[in-house]
């Protein structure tokens, strides 16, 4: 079992706190940026021809500023009272014979975890099959080393440094003979649950709801075996200025019982305005390969790709990728000729003479 972990609880309210970032610094006046890290990542990158749609082009050049809001990523120790208190707004006491073992802090970027605690709130809804009496036989454990006890469930866990988590809670993940909670019922459930912890990220917004885990489901007449779905997740799209930037999402099992809370939205402080490349020169970027494309490909001639949307947002990545700070990026899409997916592409936006050479 990992001893460790985190200080007081997330620093939420970080997120989008802070004093204003200033408008139209002098570039003498703006430290020079780290490049972010690659965004997508892509087993083979696809060689396209790109087609531009003037249109697209023009109301890209028409509502992208000429200047954005870059953040700073702060860091969080990583403590026991972190880590516990994270726990405990989930709704699990970790049991004083863990705590005990467990270091005060860890000089690590993240960590992962396993977490053995009493159910002492409502992570499930009123139709849970966890009450008094009885007990979710799959995660109950009635001896985890010397710890025992009649009603223990078990968080696997991972903590990071910039505010993101993960949190599984084991034995609750969806029954395979089950069916996702209704579209109503899943969002009732994961507004009461953001109500009653806390953790919700600040500029974060209800939006879809849709299937999380899926079985094999019954042969078709053709022979052919359709996915069948087992739970649903909602996600909450958190915005900076407008823009995405960042998820929070719950993801739910037949029960209604919340088996999983993932958080890709890290603690942001303003650093600075920033001149952005214009469309022209998103574009431009595109065509020669920079930034990170993802896509059908296929070897020999490039396929023909047809731009049809140009917009900006916060690109997250990887919920463990070190960030130090949050830069905008161009988000690119469109269809592949010959192909039903299309492509998407990120293109950093700061000026290249903002950033530090590689």
């Amino acid at each position: 079992m990992t001893a460790l972990v985190l200080a007081s609880l997330f620093c939420l309210p970080l997120l989008g706190c802070g004093s204003a970032a200033p408008q139209g610094q002098a570039a003498a006046e703006l430290p020079k940026l780290k490049a972010p890290p690659l965004f997508i990542q892509a087993g083979v990158t696809p060689q396209y021809a790109f087609v531009f749609e003037r249109a697209v082009l023009a109301e890209a050049s028409r509502s992208i500023p000429a200047e954005m809001t870059v953040y700073s990523v702060p860091r969080q120790d990583l403590t026991r009272d972190l880590v516990c208190d994270l726990a405990d707004r989930v709704g699990v006491s970790v049991v004083p014979e863990l705590r005990a073992t467990m270091s005060e802090r860890v000089d690590a970027k993240y960590v992962d975890l396993t977490l053995v605690g009493e159910l002492t709130s409502d992570i499930l809804t009123d139709k849970s099959n966890v009450t008094a009496n009885d007990k979710f036989l799959s995660l109950i454990a009635s001896s985890v080393g010397e710890i025992k006890g009649d009603n223990l469930v078990t968080l696997n866990m991972t903590v990071m440094d910039s505010g993101n988590f993960t949190i599984n809670l084991r034995g609750a993940n969806p029954d395979p003979g089950g069916r996702p909670p209704a579209e109503e019922d899943a969002r009732a459930i994961a507004e009461r649950f953001v109500e009653r912890t806390g953790l919700l990220p600040e500029g974060c917004e209800l939006g879809g709801v849709s299937p999380s885990a899926y079985v094999p489901g019954p042969e078709s007449d053709q022979g052919e075996v359709q996915p069948r779905a087992i739970a649903g997740q909602v996600v909450y799209q958190r915005y900076l200025e407008g823009y995405p930037a960042g998820q929070f999402v719950l993801q739910i099992n037949g029960k209604g019982e919340i088996y999983y809370v993932y958080r890709n939205a890290r603690n942001v402080t303003p650093l600075g305005s920033y001149p952005i490349l214009t469309p022209e020169e998103a574009v431009e970027a595109l065509s020669e390969g920079r930034g990170s494309i993802t896509g059908p490909t296929r070897p020999g001639a490039p396929l023909e790709a047809t731009v049809e949307k140009i917009k900006l947002c916060y690109d997250q990545g990887a919920a463990a990728i070190p960030f130090e700070t949050l830069q905008p990026s161009y988000w690119i899409e469109g269809s592949v000729d010959g192909y039903t997916d299309g492509f998407h592409a990120l293109i950093p936006a700061v000026r290249p003479e903002y950033l530090e050479a590689e």
